[in-house]
């Protein structure tokens, strides 16, 4: 009772979530209230966060054409166990079908430790997410817990501008046209929330004649792993025809930034395997149709940028 209590006196907004899960306390924080997003605590911040929190429950709720980015600027939970499993932890459901979770609702990572333990962006590949605090009963730690800032983004800035081929999840193809415009964006999957698990997605590329492939990506996150790209469960290959069988002139794995690949004909294919336990961001690029006669810069089909 006492502990209800002092959590009722730290949020005025804070309600029992009868609907969401029973024995759960949340605080919302809506799009409808709040479009500019603003700032969310633990309990007591910046003095230590009580004990035995059972089931605080954070829920970000965006319009349904808006994704939630939450940024921490300062983490400090008490760390009990590696995997950080038991003790005190922030549980994260960053994939939502809906606007609740349950005992049973799979989470997407869970936190504890310090900033750097932790991924300091997070965002919702929906317009929900959900954050659930605990802490033990027999806590007397002086972890101060975290604080941050939310944002709700309208999920449109991230939509690829290919199409998708019919009976697949994720294969898409873009068509070069005079009717359209020569440029565009792809992404992974969730983007920039991070991608399924056990996926394969393509990314198929037709330039017209005298046309080739111009690729530019961004930014790339991947599991993380030694340099090699050759055993890794997460991976880009850049084949320089239609399909896997094509020669591979890109391979890329891990993190990196401004990568750029050109093909030497009029078709591209890009192949996003996804195996690992831990998925990534992601990566978001470019695409350009551009002429044969176009510059190229030296070097023409071979994968330049920062990458690491």
């Amino acid at each position: 009772m006492q502990r209800a209590v002092l959590l009722l006196c730290w949020l005025p907004l804070l309600n029992h979530c009868h609907a969401v899960n029973p024995g759960c306390s949340c605080v919302v924080y809506s799009s409808s209230d709040r479009p500019q997003g603003g700032t969310f605590t633990s309990p007591y911040y910046p003095k230590p966060y009580p004990s035995n929190i059972d089931c605080l429950l954070y829920t970000f709720i965006g319009q349904p054409d808006e994704i939630v980015k939450l940024t921490f600027h300062h983490f400090n939970i008490r760390r009990a166990r590696s995997d950080c499993v038991g003790g005190d932890f922030l549980k994260v459901f960053l994939h939502l079908e809906g606007s609740g979770v349950s005992e049973y609702t799979p989470w997407s990572g869970v936190l504890c430790g310090d900033l750097r333990d932790v991924p300091q962006v997070l965002y919702s590949s929906r317009s929900t997410l959900i954050l659930e605090f605990h802490s033990q009963e027999s806590s007397s730690s002086n972890a101060t817990g975290f604080f941050g800032n939310f944002h709700f983004i309208d999920r449109r800035l991230f939509e690829t501008d290919g199409v998708l081929i019919p009976g697949t999840m994720c294969d898409l193809e873009f068509v070069s046209s005079q009717s359209k415009r020569q440029y565009g964006r792809f992404y992974s999957p969730r983007y920039p929330s991070s991608y399924p698990k056990n996926i394969r997605c393509s990314y198929l590329f037709r330039a017209r004649l005298k046309e080739r492939i111009r690729l530019f990506f961004e930014e790339i996150s991947l599991q993380k792993g030694d340099l090699s790209c050759l055993n890794r469960a997460d991976l880009i290959r850049v084949h320089d025809g239609t399909d896997s069988g094509a020669a591979t002139i890109a391979m890329l794995c891990n993190q990196g930034a401004e990568v750029e690949v050109l093909s030497t004909g009029s078709d591209l294919y890009v192949e996003f395997v996804a195996n690992s336990e831990w998925p990534g961001q992601g990566f978001k690029a470019m695409f350009q149709f551009q002429p044969f006669d176009e510059p190229a810069p030296a070097g023409q089909g071979r994968p330049r940028g920062r990458y690491r």
